[in-house]
């Protein structure tokens, strides 16, 4: 069983006839109308112990990183809409072997990256595991109903961009202390320039291969233009590894002057692909030849740390 093949099935069951449901599931967050043009935005992820981090020996994190981490995944899927994170809610149930002092950790790194990010953690839920620790964070956020970004507006000709770099996250330590790009996402959006974006936190490939999907569209990636996180990797694994945390995001051809103002300097954007009609295939190199989602991306039915 995959995860991608479980979702598509679980997602066509799921009423969507609601007037007030804006974005449906299926995108990075759902979205309400929330009234003067504003939608309300949310979303929710979770943390598993040894899936999502390290739980002994090298790179172990410790229980702050952690409680970072699960934040930041939720702060990453607002910035793919082009929205303001708001509020959080988090619920922990806590493995047998972790204490007080571990949970006091813990919410210290939400609470610390809350901070630098203005939300407000407004309520949750404490239980005890029989196994490894799972976390889960909803976060809640907003965001103008006219920048919203979805992952189903790109069309032919449409330019593919992307921001920071891939691969290398876990040796780098990079998953545990990426910084989610909300502003970037909110400056994308309030440009008018995007027409589809997504996070790429399952690994590039199987994430642009997602955004094609919703769109109806074939992605041609120029593999050359992809930038390297750790220099010397292997082309497979800038493209597969995941937890890059970078997003993604599809330009109208006539429009793509407005990056030129990017205020980021910082954080590079790079030109890697092209957007063509539907070929039968999500994502192909710039000859057409097609490309091997399955060969690199994180499953969380199959993969593990």
């Amino acid at each position: 069983m995959s995860e991608d093949a479980f979702l598509l099935d679980l997602l066509a069951r799921v009423p969507t006839d609601d007037p007030a449901l804006v974005v449906p599931p299926g995108d990075d967050c759902a979205a309400l109308a929330l009234g003067a043009d504003r939608l309300l935005l949310l979303a929710v992820d979770q943390l598993v112990g040894g899936r999502h981090y390290v739980l002994d020996g090298p790179g172990a994190a410790s229980p702050g990183q952690a409680g970072r981490k699960l934040l930041a995944r939720n702060l990453s899927d607002i910035a793919a809409m082009g929205g303001t994170p708001l509020y959080c809610l988090v619920a922990v149930a806590l493995a047998p072997s972790q204490d007080e002092a571990w949970l006091s950790q813990f919410f210290d790194g939400v609470l610390g990256l809350a901070r630098e990010f203005g939300v407000h953690m407004i309520g949750g839920d404490l239980a005890r595991a029989p196994g490894d620790a799972v976390a889960s964070l909803t976060i809640v956020g907003d965001v103008g109903g006219g920048d919203v970004c979805r992952r189903c507006g790109a069309h032919p000709g449409d330019l593919l961009y992307a921001t920071g770099s891939f691969g290398g996250s876990l040796e780098t330590g990079h998953h545990l202390s990426f910084v989610p790009r909300c502003r970037e996402g909110r400056w994308l959006a309030e440009s008018g320039a995007v027409t589809a974006m997504i996070d790429v936190s399952d690994g590039l490939l199987l994430d642009c291969a997602r955004l094609c999907r919703m769109s109806g569209v074939t992605g041609r990636l120029d593999l050359d233009a992809v930038p390297s996180a750790v220099p010397g990797l292997a082309r497979g694994r800038v493209l597969g590894d995941g937890e890059d945390y970078e997003l993604l995001f599809t330009v109208a051809a006539e429009r793509v002057s407005a990056l030129r103002a990017w205020p980021f300097a910082d954080v590079p954007l790079t030109r890697i692909g092209r957007i063509f009609p539907p070929s039968g295939v999500h994502v192909a190199d710039m000859s057409g030849t097609p490309l091997d989602v399955a060969f690199g991306g994180y499953d969380h039915f199959k993969n593990s740390l």
